[in-house]
């Protein structure tokens, strides 16, 4: 398993934030176009600096998807949709 994660190149980091971001478009929150794009920061990082190792690598894809999602939650959590009729589709709120 060792020797599979000793071949990751920046190819393999883009081509799962492309899988990311295809899989967003069947998804809602936006949480995997943030996750997919943790990816391309680290393929990024890849491309110009080859000879980081891959426990490194998954370490900041890690940590970089946890907090670019938290900031996304705080964001979306602060900042509501405004909507024309709030109370769509809840019943008990709109006697």
């Amino acid at each position: 398993m060792e020797t599979l994660f000793l071949h990751i190149t920046y190819w393999h980091w883009f081509a799962l934030g492309a899988l990311l971001l295809i899989l967003e478009i069947f998804g809602i929150g936006g949480y995997f176009l943030w996750i997919g794009l943790s990816a391309g920061v680290v393929g990024l990082m890849l491309l110009v600096e080859p000879g980081v190792i891959w426990q490194w690598q998954l370490l900041l894809f890690g940590l970089l998807s946890i907090v670019i999602t938290y900031l996304w939650w705080r964001y979306q959590k602060s900042n509501p949709e405004e909507v024309e009729e709030p109370l769509l589709n809840q019943r008990g709120a709109r006697y």
